[in-house]
């Protein structure tokens, strides 16, 4: 049993460093303590159990605190360590003044102890220790919350930029594609065919041209857009598709085929499979410092259901990691349409909002 639990201790250690340095803060003290007073290990367990006990406290309150960099949380840092500091202070002093002498009177007094100094005098020198390992606590605690953020960071940007690449060479399009030119030139409608691979090879000239940076113009983006959609009105001869952007936003700059992935859904879950024609409507506007592109296709619920919500979901994703908090997707129906707004930061260089 006491193997186990000992097992079961260190697995917690291995699996939580932030425990762990705790751990081994307290035990470090608890040692140095011993080897300056031998007589005092009794004691110096005492302060490093109440000590360690406090630093998992202050852990757990950081940890709740809010990691965007702001007053409060930078207040909370340099407060914690302390408070923690003061309490843990007040009950060193508590455990050496009454545990000591009393609870403990047969463990023999240290030649040199804290018991017969003046209390005030105690206190300071206390105060100033536990400050510091206190405070070197907290600004671990902080620099590994940096490491961690800046390591989610560099891997939602991987992520973005895998996205960005995936929708680029986009392989399920390109073989429905391939698949239909070939049906077509199998069935002899050669124009069609033509007309379709050179639409497949202008969205493709125009996605994988676009500039190094994730943010292009919103010119370039339609063109790219444009061009997909003539390769699906040519697979879906149902397909409407309206584009309306003002020339004053050409210049504006979005995410790199953003839009393509709302088209796709749109097509996919808008009636394309009916005999109707199938209107989807592109409008871009904007209102002080917002850009706002809205998405409309006629609403079919059982084709709703059906849909998995991951088209949005990564368009979500890619628009908060652009902008965070300021960019925004909603979806739902309105009436017999099926509406997707995006709303963004109005944006004429390409640089992301900070």
């Amino acid at each position: 049993m006491h193997i186990s639990a000992k097992r079961r201790l260190m697995d917690i250690l291995r699996r939580h460093p932030r425990v762990s340095l705790a751990y081994i803060i307290w035990l470090a003290y608890a040692a140095l303590e011993t080897w300056i007073a031998p007589e005092a290990a009794a004691l110096a367990t005492i302060w490093a159990v109440h000590g360690l006990i406090l630093m998992l406290i202050m852990k757990a309150l950081l940890d709740r605190a809010p990691h965007r960099r702001g007053a409060f949380r930078i207040a909370l840092f340099i407060l914690a360590p302390l408070i923690f500091a003061l309490i843990q202070t007040s009950l060193d002093g508590l455990a050496t003044r009454w545990i000591g002498p009393c609870v403990m009177g047969i463990i023999p007094t240290p030649g040199i102890s804290p018991i017969g100094l003046d209390f005030n005098l105690v206190f300071k020198l206390n105060m100033r220790v536990y400050l510091w390992i206190f405070v070197f606590y907290a600004a671990t605690l902080a620099l590994l919350d940096e490491m961690r953020e800046t390591y989610a960071a560099r891997l939602q940007m991987d992520r973005a930029e895998l996205d960005a690449l995936r929708l680029q060479v986009n392989p399920h399009f390109l073989f429905n594609a391939l698949n239909s030119i070939s049906s077509l030139i199998l069935q002899r409608e050669l124009t069609r065919a033509e007309t379709m691979t050179t639409e497949l090879a202008r969205f493709y000239r125009a996605s994988l041209t676009m500039g190094g940076s994730d943010l292009v113009e919103l010119d370039e983006e339609i063109e790219a857009l444009e061009a997909y959609i003539n390769v699906e009105v040519l697979r879906f001869q149902n397909l409407a598709v309206t584009i309306d952007c003002p020339s004053n936003l050409y210049g504006a700059h979005v995410p790199r085929l953003i839009l393509q992935p709302l088209i796709e859904n749109a097509v996919k879950f808008g009636g394309s499979w009916r005999e109707a024609v199938a209107p989807i409507t592109v409008h871009m506007s904007s209102s002080d410092d917002t850009l706002e592109i809205c998405v409309e296709n006629e609403f079919i619920s059982t084709a709703a259901k059906e849909g998995t919500g991951t088209g949005l979901r990564n368009v979500r994703d890619r628009l908060r990691f652009h902008f965070g908090d300021r960019a925004t997707l909603t979806s739902g129906p309105e009436g017999n349409r099926w509406r997707v707004v995006l709303t963004m930061p109005l944006l004429f260089e390409a640089t992301t909002p900070a």
